[in-house]
């Protein structure tokens, strides 16, 4: 590994639509420093996410996860990586509701060519409090128990890196602390590190703000 940063950018520019979205001068981040990417709607903090998740790669600027440029491994590489060592709890949570939550899990480790881990599952979702849901299908959750199978899906592979995108936007203050609260405590036991990216300044009192974006109509040219 080149240095010891889990994630390190360097004037990473990403451009959809004729126009710019995404601009970060600088950011690097060490193994188990959690924290916010933060920044109101538009400010490009989802296409930042997708990035470190080799999901897309930035037009221009560097970029380097666990040490390996995501521009210089290829769709092939990119893929591996993040199935290795990234775990993502997206907005809209794409859970596989024609299956159990169990099978979403199950799931997670096929796609990433990881061997079944029944006992890991079942831990997983004990500790998420699910213990006792793994054959229910997805639809008969509440959505705060949907949202924590996305969390339990997303540890599954044991990440390195655990990327959450706005997961407390629409909730109130009490379900907002719960949220951070098994984001975090997830992330210890994992031994992950966790980036949020939100606009929910609340959070603020939780974790440190590791970079704050703007909208591209407030950026300098």
């Amino acid at each position: 590994m080149r240095d010891s940063n889990l994630i390190d950018l360097d004037k990473v520019v990403h451009h959809a639509g004729g126009r710019s979205i995404l601009f970060v001068e600088r950011l690097t981040l060490p193994p188990g420093r959690h924290g916010l990417l933060l920044g109101p709607s538009g400010s490009g903090k989802t296409t930042l996410l997708h990035a470190l998740a080799g999901l897309l790669v930035p037009s221009q600027g560097r970029l380097s996860l666990l040490g390996h440029d995501l521009r210089a491994i290829g769709d092939a590489g990119r893929d591996r990586l993040r199935a290795d060592h990234v775990g993502i709890i997206f907005q809209q949570l794409h859970l596989i509701h024609a299956v159990s939550v169990a099978d979403n899990l199950r799931l997670a480790r096929r796609l990433a060519g990881k061997p079944p881990d029944e006992k890991g599952l079942r831990q997983l979702l004990t500790r998420v409090g699910l213990g006792d849901r793994a054959d229910a299908s997805p639809s008969d959750l509440s959505q705060g128990e949907r949202q924590r199978v996305a969390v339990a899906r997303a540890l599954a592979n044991q990440p390195a890196l655990l990327l959450a995108d706005e997961p407390t936007s629409a909730l109130d203050d009490a379900n907002c602390q719960a949220v951070i609260d098994l984001l975090l405590e997830q992330a210890a036991l994992s031994g992950a590190t966790l980036l949020v990216a939100t606009h929910d300044r609340r959070l603020m009192s939780r974790l440190p703000v590791l970079l704050e974006l703007s909208k591209p109509m407030e950026r300098a040219a």
